[in-house]
């Protein structure tokens, strides 16, 4: 019986480790910020940020082949299995005077815009997480081709056409935010008035 739970154990352990994770492999790192008004942290946050200070917050994002086999057969080369994940590297800002600040209309201003740069980075990591999906089912459903290097050319047709799309998507993401924020804005500043 012992023997058997062994084997058994053993067997389960070799099952799990050939398991592929296409799971993200997302990091955060942060970059801080001085101020002690609006104007100053904006100001730092264009001096220090992302893209020489033209982002506040940026999610570099890399597609990653996890598992992408090929077979040759009777018909031709075709994949069994074309599996992606995302590295993504989050860059956030940090206000250096968050805790010691008593100004409490410039924290709460703060920790809303924290709480939107975060939420719109994870946005664009789970839509590079659609597209890695969907560039594993697309290379998958390639027809078989009559040698494994013409497919590896119809794969890189495809890859190259799905990068185009996925820009495309995060530029939109982009530009829908960019005008539901300047409608947001609108909005306050009229109800200020």
């Amino acid at each position: 019986m012992r023997l058997q739970r062994m084997v058994l154990t053993g067997l389960l352990a070799l099952a799990v480790t050939a398991c592929t994770s296409t799971a993200s492999n997302v990091t955060t790192e942060y970059y801080l910020v001085s101020g002690t008004t609006s104007e100053a942290l904006d100001r730092d946050i264009r001096r220090k940020g992302p893209m020489q200070g033209h982002a506040l917050a940026v999610a570099a994002i890399r597609f990653v082949p996890v598992s992408v086999q090929q077979e040759q057969t009777d018909e031709g080369c075709t994949f069994t299995e074309a599996l992606f994940r995302i590295d993504a590297n989050i860059t956030l800002p940090r206000w250096k005077e968050r805790s010691t600040s008593r100004d409490r209309a410039l924290r709460s201003a703060w920790d809303s815009l924290a709480r939107y740069a975060k939420a719109h980075e994870d946005v664009h990591v789970q839509i590079a997480e659609r597209y890695a999906r969907e560039l594993g089912e697309a290379i998958e459903a390639l027809p078989p081709r009559e040698t494994c290097e013409a497919l590896d050319k119809s794969a890189e047709r495809v890859v190259k056409r799905m990068a185009r799309r996925h820009q495309a998507d995060q530029l939109a993401f982009d530009r829908a935010e960019q005008a539901r924020l300047e409608r947001l804005l609108q909005q306050a500043s009229a109800g200020n008035s």
